[in-house]
């Protein structure tokens, strides 16, 4: 069922800019088109406030991800001694930080350089002779209001009880973000623990929140609270205007919307798009959609009877007639075309894997097939040659994207060319 829309977005320059300016605060990681189609569920008079509330909004993608971790873990380390021994304990659910957030932290140069001390599990009773542990650290990838935390560490006969048993004192949470209030909830019960994190504040404190720049901050709340109140997104009362736990936080990850985020951003119903979903089945959407813009640029070019990766006519004259030269349109050109996408973007291949549905050694086989080309270098990397062929093909497929032809996308328009593919790149 298509969504209702409040008011058609106004396709001008002024607009257009906007738009374009909040490519790089989101570090392009949606498409110019659904930030549209989400400022598109607020009235008219109010899209420049939701403007203003993205212009401050968080995204952190892997790479910066990582790189949060590993100054957040070489700060920890000034507190722990070189050949101390070392637990690190992902508390949050298995499938986030079990991979997606223990993958990128192994990575980091900091864990690398005290590898030999570290044991990383996700079950401390498994952990072979924890007498020999001076040090405990607790993973996560953000804390809202810390009560997660709290209810794991308090249950009975659980991690607390262990590490008294095994006389490990020393107790660290490591997280790349903490709200003020989670932090202060977690120390006032356990004073004893040391937090290691970058610190927010809620986004609608009147006195420390990055909006008060704009001046306009009881008006964006306002906005926030009339949509918000009509987002059913969780647990009896259903409603979360400001998220779970009252968090406001305005924060997204590469691989998840923390729900103490904001529900406009992440919440969806019949008459809301979401612009950071967290329904899983909105993001396998999404991933879909993006094969299928994908695979539409190889149908573009094979309709301009281009080659896909040359340019060059793909008709050629055999005798009396013409005929096919070369067609490249099968679902390893697809995938050579989406992940030099995706690794333009700054993806890391196990994101890409998560995306594309692939293997390991599927997408091995993709980096061999890219490398043969000349778009992948040594080092398994897009190479300039391969970001100068996405400029190229997003040059010569523009003018034929014919791909939603309503009656709308058919008038004349005397505006600027919003891009519809590759996150705004020029």
């Amino acid at each position: 069922m298509e969504i209702q829309k409040r008011h058609p977005f106004s396709y001008n320059e002024n607009s257009l800019r906007q738009v374009e300016n909040l490519l790089p605060r989101l570090k392009h990681s949606v498409l110019p088109s659904k930030i549209i189609r989400w400022l598109e569920n607020f009235d008219k008079d109010e899209v420049d406030l939701a403007i203003d509330l993205l212009s401050v909004y968080e995204y952190i993608p892997f790479n910066e991800f990582m790189f949060r971790l590993n100054d957040l873990l070489y700060e920890l380390f000034k507190n722990i001694p070189k050949g101390e021994k070392i637990i690190i304990f992902p508390y949050g659910k298995v499938g986030k930080s079990g991979t997606l957030v223990t993958y990128p932290l192994r990575n980091t140069n900091a864990f690398k350089s005290r590898e030999d001390d570290i044991e990383m599990t996700q079950d401390f009773k498994y952990v072979k002779n924890p007498e020999n542990y001076n040090h405990i650290i607790f993973l996560d990838d953000f804390i809202g209001s810390g009560k997660t935390f709290c209810k794991e560490f308090s249950k009975p006969n659980n991690i607390q009880q262990w590490l008294t048993d095994n006389n490990i004192d020393n107790v660290f949470i490591l997280s790349s973000i903490i709200m003020v209030e989670g932090k202060s909830y977690i120390l006032k019960r356990f004073p004893q623990i040391e937090i290691i994190s970058e610190e927010r504040n809620k986004i609608f404190d009147t006195l420390l929140s990055p909006l008060k720049t704009f001046g306009n901050i009881e008006e964006i709340e306002k906005v926030t609270l009339k949509h918000g109140n009509t987002l059913k997104v969780g647990p009896y009362p259903y409603l979360f205007p400001y998220g779970f736990d009252n968090s406001q936080s305005l924060v997204s990850y590469f691989h998840c919307t923390p729900n103490n985020t904001l529900s406009i951003i992440w919440g969806g119903n019949k008459n809301w798009t979401p612009l950071f979903p967290r329904i899983a089945n909105i993001r396998m959407k999404e991933a879909r959609e993006f094969k299928q813009e994908i695979a539409f640029y190889i149908g573009i070019c094979n309709r301009l009877k281009i080659d896909l990766y040359s340019g060059k006519s793909i008709i050629e004259k055999k005798d009396d007639r013409y005929v096919r030269k070369i067609k490249y349109n099968s679902k390893l050109n697809h995938s050579v075309v989406a992940l030099l996408t995706l690794r333009n973007q700054g993806y890391d291949n196990l994101i890409i894997c998560h995306l594309l549905g692939l293997t390991r050694l599927e997408l091995k086989k993709i980096y061999i097939e890219g490398k043969k080309i000349g778009f992948i270098n040594t080092h398994y990397d897009i190479n300039t040659r391969g970001i100068q062929f996405l400029k190229e093909l997003k040059r010569k497929t523009q003018k034929e994207n014919f791909r939603k032809e309503t009656d709308k996308n058919l008038e004349i328009k005397d505006v600027v060319y919003l891009p519809q593919m590759f996150n705004g790149m020029t």
